[in-house]
């Protein structure tokens, strides 16, 4: 007896021996948790090629009619300069200066270079980045590949065999990121788009307002928007900003743009963006077996007059998450998106100034406003930004000669975003704010937030 409680005891001795010793050790998980970590996608803009065969090559796969319902867009280009390779550049650049805010980075590194803008106290943060797609196409990869654009397409699409592949939202979504900055640049814009520009999804009851007056054919009132409709994206000089606005309005709840007199245009078919990527709202599978006949009264309905909404996916852009992200109405436009993109802006602006690199007239100018693809089908915050034109001489040279400063710019608001800073240096014209995006409103529970319910 006395051996085994000899025996016992030298056992407890090494146990406690143990349990002391594991007490001094680092906890390295809690080392790890120890900061905030956020998640951000880079998401430089097209990548693919434009091929005269649609039905093969193109994009934005439509389940009812088994075709692609748009050619891909390949980007701009302008005497040899292609968007597609501009951006991505920038968007390695700018991955590459975040890597310092990883859990393996060198965040003393990234310190110096945000002691460039603020002589205040630097927080520190977890930054963990994800790029959208590689590299562009070259040449030979066209002609070597039966479906050159499948790595770049941003709808889901059917492969060889059948089975629906994701695109690039789907990816996005499927990382589950707090934010999303989209890098994009075009041949040309209107003159009364100077600087750089943001892309705006607007809110919810904005499009409702239109629903509601296409369907009291009360279109030629006055809608007091406070001058938003100046900045609605048309496609063609041809038509009204009023009517870009009521067509756009028809297309995001019916699937079906206007024709001139204000009615349904039924050979003006867009599909049902919300069932072309993999997420939460999607509506179950089958679906287009009833969207198909589009019955009057149901979400599927082609005429603005019956269309009634129903499902998670309008269950979700009525819902306050949405409100944050996109704003409330006219009076209260852009929301944390129209945030997130102005400080972006402002931060490489004020990069390429401090650089010597900067015009009185390249200003943060006024948003483009559509129902956009990305900044819709994502919980995360977006950044949507036009970067230049490339048919003006300084935006030219600063987008080929200058990416590492716009990548600093970049990289540095995203850190602004999700960490702030404050006091920041100079006497730059259009200075950021530094004010940060306050995610904790769009926690659910204690452990769950809108960005991680996207693909839930």
């Amino acid at each position: 007896m006395d051996c085994i409680l000899k025996k016992m005891r030298k056992k407890r001795i090494f146990i406690l021996f143990i349990l002391t010793l594991l007490a001094f050790i680092p906890d390295n998980n809690i080392q790890e948790n120890e900061f905030p970590l956020y998640r951000v996608v880079i998401d430089p803009g097209h990548g693919g090629v434009f091929l005269n065969d649609r039905k093969k090559h193109g994009d934005r796969f439509d389940m009812i009619t088994a075709e692609y319902l748009d050619d891909f867009a390949e980007g701009a280009n302008y005497k040899g300069i292609y968007e597609n390779k501009i951006v991505y550049n920038i968007a390695l650049k700018t991955i590459n200066l975040l890597s310092y805010c990883s859990k393996n980075g060198d965040f003393e590194q990234f310190k110096k270079i945000l002691k460039k803008y603020t002589d205040s106290n630097i927080k520190k943060i977890y930054i963990e980045t994800l790029i959208s797609r590689g590299e562009s196409l070259t040449e030979d990869k066209i002609k070597n590949s039966d479906d050159p654009n499948a790595d770049y397409r941003l709808y889901d699409f059917p492969g060889p065999d059948g089975d629906m592949i994701k695109g690039r939202i789907s990816k996005i979504n499927e990382y589950k990121p707090h934010l999303v900055v989209s890098l994009h640049l075009a041949k040309s814009a209107p003159s009364d788009y100077k600087g750089m520009n943001g892309i705006i999804v607007p809110p919810y009851n904005v499009l409702k307002k239109g629903l509601l007056r296409l369907q009291s054919e009360d279109t030629k009132r006055n809608l007091n928007d406070n001058d938003i409709l100046r900045s609605w994206f048309k496609e063609s000089n041809k038509v009204s900003y009023r009517y870009a606005f009521y067509k756009d309005s028809a297309q995001y709840f019916t699937s079906y743009g206007l024709t001139k007199n204000f009615k349904t245009d039924i050979d003006d078919y867009t599909g049902y963006k919300y069932n072309m990527v993999t997420w939460k709202y999607s509506d179950k599978p089958f679906w287009d077996i009833e969207a198909e006949k589009h019955p009057s009264n149901t979400r599927y309905s082609s005429d603005y007059n019956s269309f009634r909404e129903e499902g998670s996916f309008w269950e979700r852009e009525k819902s306050v998450y949405e409100e944050y992200r996109r704003g409330t109405g006219f009076k209260d436009f852009g929301g944390d998106n129209y945030h997130a993109t102005y400080e972006i802006i402002k931060y490489v602006l004020f990069s390429l100034n401090e650089a010597g690199a900067g015009k009185k007239d390249k200003v943060p100018g006024k948003p483009y406003v559509s129902t956009w693809s990305i900044p819709m089908l994502i919980n995360a915050i977006s950044a949507y930004i036009e970067l230049g034109y490339l048919d003006r001489k300084w935006d030219r040279e600063v987008l080929l000669y200058r990416q590492d400063e716009i990548a600093e710019g970049v990289a540095v608001g995203i850190y602004s975003l999700l960490s702030g800073l404050d006091n920041i240096k100079g006497n730059f014209r259009h200075k950021p704010s530094g004010k940060l995006i306050d995610l904790n409103k769009y926690n659910i529970t204690k452990d769950e937030t809108y960005f991680d319910i996207v693909t839930d």
